[in-house]
Formats: structure tokens, sequence, C-alpha cells
């Protein structure tokens, strides 16, 4: 039988003491609370809320996050392996120098979302709603930006300056207003992106697959 966690104060002594290993987090609310610098191994968060909270600093491995609440949660500095958000809402999270590895973010809003100068390798956004979210000076490998639903991947207004992007799959994505400016892209597919009203000031495409108005629209 699994070790479900339901009281909130047993889960934050857990939380400050060190961490949560094989155990699920149910129906708990822990918002606008300093939780330290925990470490979480093979834990799954349900329908728990945790906004605000600060956890910077935290490794997470084999964790899943379904239904819960994000917003705004300190995330800074962390190092996440074989994460997965579902169907949960993570606007303004931060995730500021964080390494991100094998994550995945599904059918999650993540509106005005932070990752500047984090390190991101394998992470799948799909269906998650990164308007406004500034990606400023990171390292993004082999991501993947879709959404099967909607047919395009919200990005609009997304800050990418100054950041290094390799292998990463824009195809079709609404990149209305993004920034790009002095941003490498290294092999990263582009085809039918929409670009309207990017900014690619002192931006470089190196192998980059991009339909032929979007090239047109790099160099007007």
């Amino acid at each position: 039988m699994e070790n479900v966690l339901e009281s909130p104060f047993e889960v934050a002594e857990r939380l400050r003491g060190g961490g949560l290993t094989g155990c699920v987090v149910e129906r708990v609310t822990l918002s606008q609370q300093e939780l330290g610098s925990p470490t979480l191994d093979q834990v799954r968060f349900v329908q728990t809320t945790l906004q605000e909270v600060g956890l910077r600093g935290n490794t997470a491995r084999d964790v899943n996050f379904t239904g819960c609440q994000l917003r705004g949660a300190q995330l800074g500095r962390s190092l996440w392996r074989l994460v997965n958000l579902v169907r949960s809402e993570a606007l303004e999270i931060g995730f500021e120098g964080a390494l991100l590895d094998r994550v995945g973010f599904y059918d999650t809003r993540m509106t005005n979302a932070r990752f500047t100068r984090a390190r991101m390798h394998d992470v799948t956004f799909q269906g998650a709603d990164l308007m406004g979210a500034d990606f400023s000076e990171t390292v993004l490998t082999r991501c993947r930006f879709e959404d099967p639903k909607m047919g395009a991947a919200a990005l609009n207004r997304a800050n990418f300056r100054r950041a290094f992007i390799l292998d990463t799959d824009f195809s079709d994505a609404v990149l209305y207003g993004a920034d790009f400016s002095g941003a490498v892209l290294v092999r990263c597919n582009l085809k039918g992106a929409v670009l309207g009203a990017a900014l690619t000031l002192g931006a470089r495409f190196v192998g980059c697959e991009m339909d032929t108005d979007f090239r047109e629209g790099l160099s007007a």
C-alpha cells in the first residue's frame, strides 16, 4: 500500500527536514511557505496546492505533479530529473538557474513562467501555455514545444534573448512578438512557426529548418 500523506503539517515538516521518498501527497495545501531545499524521490503530488512556496535548490527525481496549483512557486536552482507536471496551474513559476533533464509539462498553464539562465535538456512542453515566458540566457537542448489539441504551441511574447538553443522543435509554434535578440539557434525545427512581430536582432540561425516566409522575415 502506498504511503499517502494528507496532513499539511507533516508534509511541511518532512520537506523542511530533508525531503520525501516513495510517497503520495494528496489534497494538501502549503501556500506561501518557505520549505527549504528538500530532496524528492519517487513522489506523487495529487491535487496539492503549492502556490508561492519557496523550494529553491530542491532536488527531484521520478516525481509527478497531477492537478496541482504551483502559481508563483519559487524553484530556482533546482535539479529536476524525470519529473512531470500534468493538468496543473503553474503561472509565474520560477525556475531561474535550474537544471531540468527529461522533464515534461503537459496541459499546464505556464503564462509568465521564468526559466532565466536555466539549463534544459530533453524537456517537453505539450499543451503548455507559455505566453510571456522568460527563457533569456537559457540553454535548451532537444526540447519540444507542441500542442496536439490546439495545433500550435503558444509562445506569444516569450523571451529568448541571448539563449542558446540546440536541436529544439518549434514547428508550428506561435512565436508572435517573441524576442530572439542575440540568441543562437542550431539545427532547430521552425517549419510552420508564426514569426509575426518577433524580434531577431543579432540572432543566429545555424542549420535550422524554416519556411521561406520565416527566412524572409529574418532578413527584412
